[in-house]
C-alpha cells in the first residue's frame, strides 16, 4: 500500500488532514477537519469524508510529489518559523519506507506547495487563496 498524507495548520483556521492512498488498484482520498484553531488547541473532529478517485488523479499527484523531490527533501528547514503563517506537513509511506517533510508557510511558487495544494483541491474544503499561506 502507498499512502501519502498532508496535515495543515494555519493560524486561526481549523486544522485539516488529507490522505491519499493506493491499495490493490483502488485509489481513495480522505480528509478531516477539527473545530480547533491552528496554532492553538486542535479541537474536536467535525468533518470526516472520503471518496474514490481515478488513477489519473493519483498519477498526477505522484508526478507532483516527484517534481518536488519529496523523498529527498530534508524533514525540516532550520530557522524558518514565525508568529503568523501556516505549518504544512506531508508524510509518505511506501512499503517500509517512511518520510516526512514539515514546512512553515511554504512559497506558493514552490513544488512542495503545489503538491500539497493539489491534495487540497481534490477535497470539497473551501479555503480561499488568501488563507493558504
Amino acid at each position: 500500500m502507498r499512502c501519502i498524507g498532508l496535515h495543515g495548520c494555519v493560524h486561526f483556521i481549523p486544522p485539516i488532514a488529507i490522505r491519499i492512498e493506493k491499495d490493490e488498484g483502488n485509489y481513495i482520498l480522505y480528509w478531516k477537519m477539527t473545530n480547533g484553531v491552528g496554532g492553538y488547541e486542535p479541537g474536536d473532529l467535525v468533518l470526516s469524508k472520503m471518496r474514490k478517485i481515478d488513477e489519473s488523479i493519483w498519477n498526477e499527484f505522484i508526478a507532483l510529489l516527484n517534481l518536488a523531490g519529496f523523498w529527498d527533501m530534508p524533514t525540516n528547514e532550520k530557522g524558518l518559523l514565525g508568529l503568523d503563517g501556516s505549518q504544512w506537513i506531508l508524510e509518505g509511506k511506501i512499503s517500509k519506507n517512511y518520510h516526512v517533510v514539515d514546512r512553515w508557510t511554504p512559497s506558493s511558487k514552490s513544488s512542495f506547495y503545489k503538491c500539497c495544494d493539489f491534495l487540497l483541491q481534490q477535497t470539497d474544503l473551501s479555503i480561499s487563496g488568501n488563507n493558504k499561506y
